[in-house]
C-alpha cells in the first residue's frame, strides 16, 4: 500500500519556480550513475514520489547505502528512474540529476528529500507522467470537495429536518393546548346555560307576590345572559383558531402517510415504533385506507401506486391477496388470506374509479369480487366466511361485502353483483341484526354468526355500510346500534404524550372494556368509524327535517373529533420528520377483545389511525361511492 501523501517544508522547495508541486505518490526504482552517466556498482533502490512535474520530481528515500549516500551528498551523480505508474504495465524510465537536497535524521536514521531534474525522458513518457500525476492531483481536491459538499449537505439537512421537527411538534402541541382550552370555555358555557335555564324554571313558579325575588332572579338573568355572550364569543374565537390549527395537522398527516410510502413498491409502512414483530410490514387493509386519504388530497399518483402494486402481483389462479406484505420488498410478511381485508382493496379501486373516472383498476375489482362470490356461493344462507380455509362468518366482513357489491352494481350494472349484494344484506338481515329491546341490554349487531361479542365497529360499519334508511327498512334502529356503542364501548382513559403530559380522552374502545381486565383503551381509527357515523345520521336527520337530531349527532361528531385531537403526536421516525400521526391505540400491547393486540409503542404512529382520522375530518365514508348514499332506502 503506498504511504500517505507527504507536504514538503518550506525549506524543501527552494527552486518552487520550476516544479508545479502536484502532490502525487509514485513508486520508484532508482540506482546512481557517474557523472558521466556510467553505470556503477550500486543497485537498485526504492523510495516514492513526492511530488511530480512536467520538468522533474522530488524523491523520498530511506534505502540509501554509503556509497550512493556519498554521490548524493557531492551532487555530482546523475540518477537512473524507474517509475511505477499505478495501472501501467510497463514503469517510465528517466535520468535526472540533482538540482538540491534535504536530510533528515530520525531514529537513528536518515530520510532523503531529493530534487530531481530530468535530462533525459521520453516526450509521451512525461505527459504520461504529468497526466497521471495532475489527475491524482486534482481527483484528490475534488473528492475533498465533494465530501465536504456532502457533510455540507448532510448537516443542513440534519438542521432543517430538526427545525421541522420542532415546527411540527410545536404545532401539535398548540392544537393539543387549544383543544384542551376550548373544553374547559365549552364546559363554562354550557354551565352558564344551565344556570340560566334554572333560573328561568324558578322565576316561572313565582307570583306577584314575589317582586323582591324576580327581581333578583331579573338580575342574575341579565348578569348570566352578558356573561353568556363573552362565552360565545370568546367560543367562537377558539372554535375559527382550532378548525386553522386542524387544517394544518390534517395536512401534516397526509405528509405523513406519502412520506411512509415505498419507492419500490408503493406500499405504505403500517406502523411506526418498536413492534419487532409487525415490523416493516404493509397491511392490506392499511393500503386501502391509504388510497382514500390520496384520492382526498387529489394525489392520483400515490394512490395509482399502491392499486399497481396489486396489480403486479395478483395472478389468473387468484386466490385472495395475503393479508400483509413487507412494504419495501413486496414479499409476503403475513401468509393468512381473509375476505375482509380484500374486499377493502376492491373498494379502494372502485374509490379510485369514481373519483378519477379511470377503469384501469375495475379488472382487478372485480378479480376480487369474483373470488368473493365463489366463496359466497359456498354457504347456502350466502353469508362470506372469513376466507379460504375457515369457517367463522364475520358481521365485519358481510357488511364490506354489501358495500363492495353495491359499488360495482352501481358501476358497471351487472347483474351478478346485484345477486351477491342482496345474499349478503340477507345475512346481515338473518344473522347480524337483532331486534333490541328497550333496556339496551342485547347487543344490536352481532360480531358474526352466533357471536354476540360487542364490537364497536359493527355498530359504526353497519350505519357506513348500509346506511341509516337501509337499517330501518331492516327493522333496526339506527339511532339505538349507536346509543348502545356509545353505553357499551365509549371510554375515558388518561393519555400520556411524548412530552410526558397527562391527557384525559374520550373515545371508543374495541370491545366493552368492563369485560375486559386491561380496563379502558382508546382507539383512534374505531372512535373515527363512529364520528363519521354520527355525521351520516345527522345528514339522515337533517333529510328528514329534523333539527334537533341533526344537531345533536353533528355535536357528537364534533365532540368525539376534538377529543382525538389530543391524540395526535409527532412522528418519531427519521422519515416521519415529526410529521402529524395517531397511534394505534392509547394503550401498547393491549388485548382488543377480538383475537389481537394492539402494536408496542403508543407514542408511534399507525396508518388506521391516521387515515381513519383524516377521513373522519373531511366527513369521508370510505364504503359509499356518494357520500349520501344510504340515506334513503334501496327501495325507496
Amino acid at each position: 500500500m503506498l504511504p500517505e501523501l507527504i507536504v514538503l517544508r518550506k525549506n524543501l522547495s527552494r527552486d518552487k519556480r520550476r516544479y508545479i508541486r502536484l502532490l502525487s505518490v509514485f513508486p520508484v526504482d532508482f540506482r546512481i550513475l557517474d557523472s558521466l552517466g556510467a553505470e556503477q556498482e550500486i543497485q537498485w533502490q526504492q523510495g516514492y514520489t513526492c511530488n511530480v512535474s512536467a520538468g522533474g520530481l522530488c524523491l523520498e528515500t530511506v534505502s540509501v547505502d554509503k556509497a550512493a549516500r556519498i554521490a548524493i551528498e557531492k551532487e555530482l551523480c546523475t540518477i537512473q528512474l524507474r517509475m511505477h505508474i499505478p495501472l501501467r504495465q510497463k514503469p517510465i524510465e528517466a535520468r535526472s540529476k540533482v538540482v538540491w537536497k534535504n536530510i533528515e535524521n530520525e531514529g537513528g536514521g536518515s530520510k532523503y528529500y531529493l530534487g530531481l531534474h530530468f535530462t533525459e525522458i521520453a516526450d509521451t513518457d512525461a505527459k504520461k507522467l504529468i497526466g497521471r500525476a495532475k489527475w491524482i492531483y486534482y481527483s484528490g481536491r475534488f473528492a475533498f470537495f465533494m465530501v465536504l459538499i456532502l457533510v455540507l449537505t448532510l448537516l443542513g439537512s440534519w438542521l432543517y429536518i430538526n427545525k421541522l421537527r420542532s415546527e411540527n411538534r410545536t404545532v401539535i402541541a398548540a392544537l393539543v393546548r387549544l383543544q384542551e382550552e376550548f373544553l374547559t370555555a365549552d364546559n363554562m358555557y354550557r354551565e352558564t346555560k344551565n344556570q340560566k335555564l334554572s333560573l328561568s324554571k324558578e322565576r316561572g313558579t313565582l307570583g306577584k307576590k314575589d317582586k323582591d325575588r324576580i327581581k333578583a332572579l331579573d338580575n342574575q338573568y341579565d348578569e348570566l345572559t352578558r356573561r353568556l355572550n363573552r362565552q360565545a364569543d370568546y367560543l367562537d374565537i377558539l372554535t375559527r383558531k382550532k378548525e386553522g390549527l386542524q387544517k394544518n395537522v390534517v395536512d401534516k398527516m397526509y405528509v405523513w402517510l406519502k412520506s411512509h410510502q415505498s419507492r419500490t413498491t408503493g406500499l405504505v409502512l403500517s406502523f411506526e415504533g418498536k413492534d419487532t414483530v409487525i415490523k416493516d410490514w404493509a397491511f392490506i387493509y392499511d393500503q386501502a385506507l391509504a388510497v382514500g386519504v390520496f384520492l382526498l388530497y387529489d394525489d392520483f399518483k400515490s394512490a395509482r401506486e399502491v392499486l399497481n402494486f396489486f396489480n403486479r402481483v395478483y395472478k389468473d389462479n387468484f386466490g385472495g391477496f395475503n393479508n400483509a406484505y413487507f412494504y419495501d420488498s413486496g414479499t409476503v410478511s403475513e401468509y393468512t388470506v381473509h375476505c375482509g381485508p380484500n374486499i377493502w382493496v376492491g373498494i379502494a379501486a372502485l374509490q379510485y374509479l369514481h373519483k378519477v373516472k379511470d377503469d384501469a383498476y375495475l379488472p382487478l375489482a372485480e378479480k376480487i369480487a369474483d373470488w368473493l362470490i365463489s366463496i359466497q356461493e359456498g354457504d347456502p344462507a350466502g353469508g362470506l366466511k372469513g376466507g379460504p380455509g375457515v369457517f367463522w362468518f364475520a358481521t365485519e366482513h358481510n357488511l364490506d361485502a354489501f358495500a363492495f357489491f353495491k359499488m360495482l352494481y352501481d358501476l358497471t350494472g351487472k347483474e351478478k353483483y346485484k345477486i351477491a349484494k342482496d345474499k349478503a344484506r340477507s345475512w346481515l338481515n338473518s344473522f347480524a341484526m337483532v331486534p333490541h329491546d328497550a333496556d339496551y341490554k342485547k347487543p344490536p349487531v352481532n360480531r358474526g354468526r352466533g357471536d354476540a361479542t360487542i364490537a364497536t365497529d359493527t355498530y359504526a360499519w353497519s350505519l357506513a355500510a348500509l346506511g341509516p334508511a337501509v337499517l330501518s327498512e331492516m327493522k333496526m334502529d339506527p339511532e339505538k346500534i349507536m346509543a348502545f356503542a356509545e353505553e357499551n364501548c365509549a371510554v375515558e382513559v388518561k393519555f400520556k404524550r411524548p412530552s410526558g403530559a397527562e391527557v384525559a380522552v374520550k373515545g371508543f374502545d374495541f370491545s366493552k372494556a368492563a369485560n375486559i381486565p386491561r380496563g379502558g383503551v382508546v382507539s383512534p381509527e374505531w372512535t373515527s368509524q363512529m364520528i363519521i357515523s354520527y355525521r351520516m345520521l345527522s345528514r339522515y336527520f337533517k333529510e328528514e327535517n329534523n333539527g334537533i337530531n341533526a344537531e345533536y349527532y353533528s355535536q357528537k361528531a364534533q365532540f368525539y373529533l376534538g377529543e382525538l385531537n389530543k391524540l395526535i403526536i409527532s412522528s418519531p421516525s427519521p422519515i416521519g420528520r415529526g410529521e402529524g400521526c395517531l397511534p394505534y391505540a392509547t394503550a401498547e400491547n393491549s388485548d382488543t377483545g377480538h383475537g389481537w393486540n394492539t402494536p408496542d409503542g403508543n407514542n408511534t404512529c399507525s396508518v388506521a389511525g391516521t387515515a381513519y382520522m383524516i377521513m373522519a375530518i373531511k366527513d369521508f365514508n370510505p364504503l359509499v361511492l356518494n357520500q349520501e348514499d344510504g340515506l334513503k332506502g334501496e327501495h325507496r
